[in-house]
């Protein structure tokens, strides 16, 4: 999956699952303050996108994503992407 289908496909979750009424997310944007994601709800996103991407995101990798940009969960889902196609 190229990573632009990646990216589109974590903009839809991001929108779907925000408190915040938005209609599209920039990669510089922040998951907690400008789109609406506490520590709970960002859970809850990276929970939707192991189901989606069929990917399991290490326990420890998740408080990297408080505060961090959409671009970095962009990159923490390829991430583990390519780790689980490595062990297929």
């Amino acid at each position: 999956m190229a990573a632009t289908d990646t990216r589109a496909r974590l903009e839809r979750l991001v929108i779907a699952r925000s408190r915040l009424q938005i209609a599209q997310v920039g990669d510089d944007e922040r998951l907690d303050y400008e789109l609406g994601y506490d520590s709970s709800a960002l859970l809850q996103l990276l929970l939707d996108a192991e189901d989606a991407f069929g990917i399991e995101v290490p326990p420890e990798r998740v408080p990297e994503l408080v505060g961090a940009p959409f671009s970095q969960l962009i990159a923490l889902v390829e991430a583990a992407r390519a780790g689980a196609g490595d062990a297929a």
